[in-house]
């Protein structure tokens, strides 16, 4: 049984407080669904400047198959990320950034830019 504070002595405004308190500490746990999150979009701004550029992708599809530690043998143009199985991911969109998915011994599965 759930008794307030008031009901061993606390005064009523006591009881309005902690329920105030209650309702703001539950509504910080709310966590909204990704599937309602937008898309990644590029700037407009940095399509026109023309300052998009590729990650490198199309020279390196033969790296497929081989381990991650090979993608160090080769110049990038941006970034490298490296996604292991059941790695949490930003949904931001760096379009010159190479995503290297590798299993869980590190095997590239795919590459892609973004």
């Amino acid at each position: 049984m759930i008794r307030f504070l008031s009901d061993i002595g606390y005064p009523s405004g006591f009881r309005l407080a902690h329920a105030l308190i209650l309702c703001s500490a539950l509504a910080g746990c709310f966590v909204p669904p990704l599937s309602r999150v937008g898309p990644a979009i590029v700037p407009p701004m940095m399509l026109a400047s023309g300052q998009v550029r590729g990650c490198g992708q199309d020279q390196l599809t033969h790296l497929s198959g081989k381990p991650f530690t090979e993608l160090a043998n080769y110049r990038l143009p941006g970034h490298l990320r490296v996604l292991r199985p059941g790695q949490g991911v930003t949904r931001d969109l760096m379009p010159d950034r190479l995503n290297a998915q590798v299993d869980g011994s590190g095997v590239i599965l795919h590459l892609f830019c973004g």
